[in-house]
């Protein structure tokens, strides 16, 4: 079965088979700012051949697992690269993947410099053009008791980066309200549109008079090229990408006198710092971290510092789709629904 075009500008779901009611922010046809070329130039060129008439404006994943077939991943469902180059549901006599494949695809993601994306590589992820990232796995190499780097690689992931306009439509005024901006925490598991919800409430923001300063550690948010975002991030935003985030949030908090810092995937302890200082220094947060929910946010020792500093939670999810808001609390006194 092919994917067919009239599927693209539908919204992802209407109702959802779930058991309390829930509603789902982004469109399919979320616009993806690297153009397909740019897309296919990291792509093996045995890969390529068959992959120049397919639609990847609505892809959010291409999925390279050696000896299995090529997938392509879309809102509505899974779906595999035939010979003849179109879009299949049937994986049988579709495009395998060899290890040929992911030998020039890795040269291609690190432009045939493999020290240079060392650091990257270990931490299981190389950052391409236009804010999309290809994750690795493989095999880990251990060098006192830390993986050092990672070879015989099996799979790569290429999750491919989108803005949506209006993402951030449904939770916005819980995040910018009574002429400020509430340091905002947004908890979701990977590949829920935590990024793409955070890329909208940054423009948002800016477009609102804040000067935000944005701290892109993984060029992701902005995707910085030239010293020019890819995406729209307001007129008032200030980028500081390739930094590590306590580091970079510090560093913009001195030098570009924000209103707002945004940064992405906070975790550690020295993040956790960092946002206490931020706070304590007038200046608002809005973040993001990986999680399940609130609780087990709330029980995470390396965030523990943090946590009393904000006052919106916002909880996101892939249950009906990605964007699914399952939980939005705002801070009066305790945390209670919005």
């Amino acid at each position: 079965m092919s994917y067919f075009s009239d599927v693209l500008n539908r919204i992802i779901i209407n109702k959802c088979d779930c058991t309390k009611e829930c509603f789902v922010m982004f469109v399919a046809n979320c616009e993806t700012v690297t153009s397909v070329n740019d897309i296919l130039s990291y792509m093996p060129p045995q890969i390529r051949r068959y992959m120049y008439n397919i639609n990847l404006s609505d892809a959010y994943e291409i999925r390279m697992r050696l000896g299995k077939a090529l997938t392509l991943c879309y809102p509505d469902g899974r779906y595999y690269l035939s010979r003849h180059g179109v879009l299949v549901s049937d994986a049988s006599g579709a495009v395998k993947v060899t290890r040929a494949n992911i030998d020039e695809a890795l040269e291609l993601a690190v432009k045939s410099s493999m020290y240079s994306a060392e650091e990257e590589i270990r931490d299981g992820y190389i950052t391409i053009g236009g804010g999309n990232r290809i994750g690795i796995c493989g095999r880990g190499v251990i060098t006192d008791g830390k993986i050092s780097f990672l070879k015989d690689i099996s799979g790569l992931n290429y999750r491919l980066a989108c803005e949506v306009t209006g993402a951030a439509d449904k939770v916005k005024s819980s995040v910018i309200a009574d002429g400020t901006v509430k340091n905002t925490l947004i908890i979701s598991p990977p590949g829920a549109g935590k990024t793409t919800l955070l890329r909208d409430l940054t423009r948002n923001i800016s477009y609102g008079g804040f000067n935000v300063s944005v701290v892109d550690e993984r060029c992701e948010i902005a995707a910085m090229h030239e010293g020019r975002p890819a995406f729209d991030m307001g007129p008032c935003t200030d980028v500081l990408s390739g930094t590590p985030k306590a580091e970079g949030m510090l560093m913009m908090l001195r030098s570009m006198a924000p209103d707002v810092i945004v940064t992405d995937e906070i975790g550690r302890e020295s993040d956790a710092a960092a946002i206490e200082r931020i706070i304590n220094s007038g200046v608002k947060i809005v973040t993001t971290v990986h999680g399940s929910g609130i609780k087990q946010i709330e029980h995470r020792t390396a965030l523990s510092g943090a946590m009393p500093f904000f006052e919106t939670l916002i909880v996101l999810s892939r249950r009906c789709g990605a964007g699914t808001v399952e939980e939005i609390q705002c801070k009066k006194g305790d945390f209670d629904a919005c």
